[in-house]
This record gives structure tokens, C-alpha cells and sequence, in this order.
């Protein structure tokens, strides 16, 4: 699955005044950049920026890629806090039995 930007949601961009190569001033909407904190479990693990868009799956999409989630890891929960732009990814070990060499 491909997720991008809503490009509808005007949160994600800002509105600055500046001159274009004609030298006519212009209204232009540009993305703006906030630091958003991903933890694993109660441990910090990055502060990235990002355009804020889709926070919850970016943090499970770094962590996965980092392979800072595991296999045998399941995945009770994510919540993300938007004032203090954290995003908390919640996990568990998998029950595995044990195999017939550790009995």
C-alpha cells in the first residue's frame, strides 16, 4: 500500500509572499517541515521531520525498516500525541513454544 500526502489538508502547508523571476510578487503555498519524536515502547528512538502527514504509519514504517520491530514482536498499540508531535508505538514478544532441543 502507497500512502501520500493529503493534498487537500492546508495543516501542511503555509503561505509565504515572494517574487518570481518576473519579479511580480506572488502568493505561493509551500509544505512546512515539523520534528515529530517516535518512541518504541518508553524508549526514544528518533526525532524526525516530516510534512506530519500519516504520523502513526511513518512511525511503524521507520521502525519496521530499521528492524527495530521484530518478528516475534506483535503490536498492542499506537498513539499519537499532536501537541507534543510523539508518536508511541506499543509492542509484546509473541508466545513461541520452545523447540524440542530446548526440552
Amino acid at each position: 500500500m502507497i500512502i501520500g500526502p493529503n493534498l487537500d489538508d492546508k495543516s501542511l502547508v503555509s503561505t509565504v509572499i515572494g517574487k518570481d523571476h518576473h519579479g511580480q510578487i506572488n502568493k505561493l503555498d509551500v509544505i512546512e517541515e515539523r520534528p515529530l519524536s517516535i518512541y518504541l515502547n518508553s524508549q526514544e528512538i528518533v526525532t524526525a521531520m516530516t510534512i506530519g502527514d500519516h504520523p502513526k504509519f511513518l512511525a511503524l514504517g521507520f521502525l519496521k525498516n530499521q528492524k527495530l520491530i521484530k518478528e516475534d514482536e506483535k503490536i498492542t498499540g499506537i498513539d499519537f500525541d499532536d501537541e507534543t508531535r510523539t508518536v508511541v508505538v506499543r509492542t509484546c514478544l509473541l508466545y513461541t513454544s520452545p523447540s524440542p532441543r530446548d526440552r
